[in-house]
C-alpha cells in the first residue's frame, strides 16, 4: 500500500506539467514539472517523510522553478488520501478575492469587462503559503522547515527559469 500511495503523489504531480522529471526511492516515486521539485520529493521521501511532507516540498521547490506557473503568490489544493483511517480530503488553498469585492464589481454594461483579468483590481488574495502550511502541520510528519529546505537552497543558488 505504500508503494501505491506514492506512486499516486507521484501520478499528481505529473499532471502539473506537460514535461515531467522522474525520480524513484526505495521509498517512493516522484515525477513533477521540474528537476528541482522532483529533487525535492525524493529527499524529503529519502529522508522518511511521507508523501504529504513530499508533495509540500515539490509545491514549494516548484515555486522557485516555475513561478510563472506556480508559487507562493496563487494558490493550489491538495486531495489528500488519509490510509490510516480511509478519509479523503480536498484542502483548498485556492486564491482569494479581495474582502470589499462584490459580485458584480466587473460588470460593465451589462457584460464583463477585461478588469477581472488586467490591473489592480484583477489581483487576489494568494494561499499557497497557507496550503503548505496547514497540510504539513496537519498531514504531514516533518517540520516545515525541514520541507522548505530543498526549495530555499534551490533559490540561493538559483535555477535556470524558462517557460519549459
Amino acid at each position: 500500500m505504500k508503494r501505491f500511495r506514492t506512486a499516486v503523489l507521484g501520478l499528481a504531480l505529473l499532471c502539473l506539467g506537460s514535461q515531467a522529471a522522474l525520480a524513484a526511492e526505495k521509498a517512493g516515486a516522484c515525477a513533477t514539472p521540474h528537476p528541482v521539485a522532483t529533487a525535492a520529493c525524493a529527499s524529503i521521501l529519502a529522508a522518511g517523510g511521507n508523501a504529504f511532507d513530499a508533495a509540500v516540498a515539490a509545491s514549494a521547490a516548484l515555486a522557485v522553478a516555475e513561478p510563472f506557473g506556480s508559487g507562493l503568490g496563487g494558490g493550489g489544493f491538495f486531495l489528500l488520501h488519509e490510509r490510516r483511517n480511509g478519509r479523503d480530503v480536498f484542502v483548498d488553498g485556492r486564491e482569494r478575492a479581495p474582502e470589499a469585492a462584490q459580485r458584480d464589481m466587473y460588470m460593465r454594461e451589462g457584460k464583463a469587462s477585461d478588469e477581472s483579468k488586467f490591473g489592480v483590481r484583477s489581483a487576489a488574495i494568494p494561499f499557497q503559503v497557507a496550503l503548505i502550511s496547514h497540510t504539513a502541520k496537519h498531514y504531514g510528519t516533518k517540520p516545515l522547515a525541514t520541507l522548505l529546505a530543498p526549495a530555499i537552497a534551490a533559490a540561493r543558488d538559483g535555477v535556470v527559469v524558462d517557460w519549459h
